[in-house]
């Protein structure tokens, strides 16, 4: 296990599946004994919440995700003097912000708070309470907790005017107390929010990009090899005839008119119309342009059918699936005489819903694609997407793992929080919680995209939870909601986001290498026909 060339903790990733495997004997074990003895409960809880990275074995299981990861960890190494210099300016304006701020953002709240001037006076009315601001500066760790919050640019606007209206310690709070504060707030946004924060994206992005240039080495041998494969096949059928060769008269004509470009304009003029008739439909129309957008429907359907059974004549059934674009052409035609068939039978035979045979209808408008194809730069970027969905769906899976995490984790710490009239809730609510796995998935999707995430860590910091181990409600940890949050936003928001960005770029920078080298390539490729001295009239 430790020892020689091929011990198992030699290799980081089997640390890990150990570790994780370790904790779980160690969870099993605990749960076991805390029946007996409920003293155990609070180290039960950590390892419950350890528990939920087991998520993180299937990295080492799919080689895609792992090859990501890997590139992840490279790159994140060389980033450390960014990451110095952020947690520079975090700490300088936290220690401004401390000696700014501290104590001052105390407000009271009551029924009657007119003529409260400080905490004396609103204690005097047994109805108020003196209340502090979930974010506020009293000590360096708020301070960066809120100036976290202010570089997301998600609830500054709150912070900046609590700041502006802040009098002193003990003081209540007077509308634009001290205006020229906003100097504070805006050289914080200016110089981190927007110049730090995407120095750092850019970093990230760079050296991202380096990482995968030096994994990308044998990917590129294995690119030209496929590539001189695909050369000898090229060369290879150069000296056969084509396909059509023993094709009858009519099968020949039928091909001639399906590999002309008259034949492609007049489709794509067909799909136009398809496209405009489908967006001519509002709510409420008349029944004679109902019954005519049906009209057409049919006549379109027809039209398309028509064609995929000219093409399958054509080119035969293997040369026509071989394309995806054909492959994406049927599919489409299946759905759209699916889509019919559903709309004619009546409803109470088969009960589906009629906004999926309208879904069917409306992927036509893909065929639109197809068109667009035709373009020099439009097909550099759909071959950019097609190029990147792999490594894009290498780190949706890296999200989901995160999101998956995360969820697990927020069920465990805050899954039993209460918004109540005693806790009011700014962020936390009937559509956001986590009070099982399903709504904590879409809640932590809300935080990254960056919607209201403040409000729902101000509701998880709360002073008067129950840290009871036979908590029922308004359970909650001390101290672990900033770390969730932070952690959870700095790598949904700020990295994985911008390493799709990379990868899109990566991927666009090669489309365009490539459209280039093709380009060349069809140049020696007619060199050495002529060179050869080979009749190529069967290119016509």
């Amino acid at each position: 296990m430790f020892y020689g060339t091929d011990a198992y903790f030699t290799s980081g990733w089997n640390v890990m599946d150990g570790s994780l495997v370790i904790i779980s004997i160690i969870d099993l074990l605990m749960s076991l004994i805390s029946s007996s003895s409920p003293r155990i409960f609070n180290i039960l809880r950590v390892f419950r919440l350890l528990r939920s990275l087991r998520p993180l074995r299937v990295i080492n299981r799919a080689p895609g995700l792992k090859l990501v990861v890997q590139t992840l960890l490279s790159s994140l190494k060389p980033i450390g003097n960014i990451v110095l210099i952020c947690c520079t300016f975090f700490i300088i304006f936290g220690i401004l912000g401390v000696q700014m701020f501290k104590g001052s953002f105390f407000y009271c709240e009551g029924p009657n708070i007119k003529h409260v001037k400080n905490k004396t006076d609103c204690l005097a009315d047994e109805r108020n309470v003196w209340l502090n601001r979930k974010y506020n500066f009293d000590d360096l760790f708020k301070a960066l907790m809120s100036l976290f919050v202010l570089s997301s640019r998600d609830g500054w606007v709150n912070i900046m005017y609590t700041g502006l209206d802040a009098v002193g310690v003990d003081q209540q709070p007077i509308e634009n107390y001290s205006e020229w504060r906003l100097l504070y707030f805006i050289a914080f946004i200016l110089l981190v929010g927007f110049f730090v924060l995407n120095m750092f994206v850019g970093v990230v992005v760079e050296n991202f990009h380096r990482c995968r240039e030096e994994q990308e080495k044998e990917e590129r041998v294995r690119r030209m090899a496929k590539r001189a494969k695909q050369m000898e096949k090229k060369r290879r059928r150069m000296h056969q005839p084509p396909y059509y060769t023993n094709y009858s008269k009519s099968r020949l004509f039928v091909h001639n008119v399906v590999t002309s470009k008259y034949f492609d304009l007049a489709i794509a003029a067909v799909i136009g119309l398809n496209v405009i008739t489908m967006a001519m439909e509002f709510y409420m129309m008349p029944k004679e342009l109902t019954y005519a957008l049906k009209i057409f429907n049919y006549f379109f359907t027809a039209v398309f059918i028509l064609e995929s059974i000219m093409k399958l004549v054509a080119l035969g059934i293997r040369l026509h699936i071989k394309d995806k674009w054909n492959q994406l052409d049927v599919l489409i035609v299946i759905l759209s005489i699916v889509g019919i068939i559903l709309e004619e039978m009546e409803s109470n035979i088969i009960p589906i819903n009629p906004t999926i045979i309208r879904v069917m209808r409306v992927m036509r408008i893909a065929r639109v694609l197809k068109l667009l194809k035709m373009a020099k730069g439009i097909r550099a970027l759909l071959d950019t997407v097609m190029q990147a969905l792999p490594q894009v769906g290498n780190l949706g899976l890296l999200f989901f793992l995160l999101f998956f995490i995360f969820a697990a984790l927020g069920v465990e710490l805050f899954g039993r929080l209460e918004c109540s009239e005693e806790h009011q809730c700014q962020g936390l609510g009937e559509h956001a919680h986590f009070s099982n796995f399903g709504m904590a998935f879409l809640t932590l999707f809300r935080v990254a995209t960056g919607d209201n995430w403040n409000g729902i860590m101000k509701d998880t910091l709360r002073d008067d939870c129950d840290v009871a181990p036979d908590c029922v409600k308004n359970c909650c940890v001390s101290g672990i909601a900033p770390i969730f949050f932070v952690i959870f936003v700095l790598m949904a928001q700020f990295v994985l986001v911008n390493v799709v960005v990379a990868v899109l770029m990566k991927h666009l920078e090669e489309s365009h290498k490539q459209v280039n080298f093709n380009f060349l390539r069809i140049i020696f490729f007619f060199c050495y026909l002529i060179k050869s001295n080979i009749n190529f009239s069967f290119f016509k």
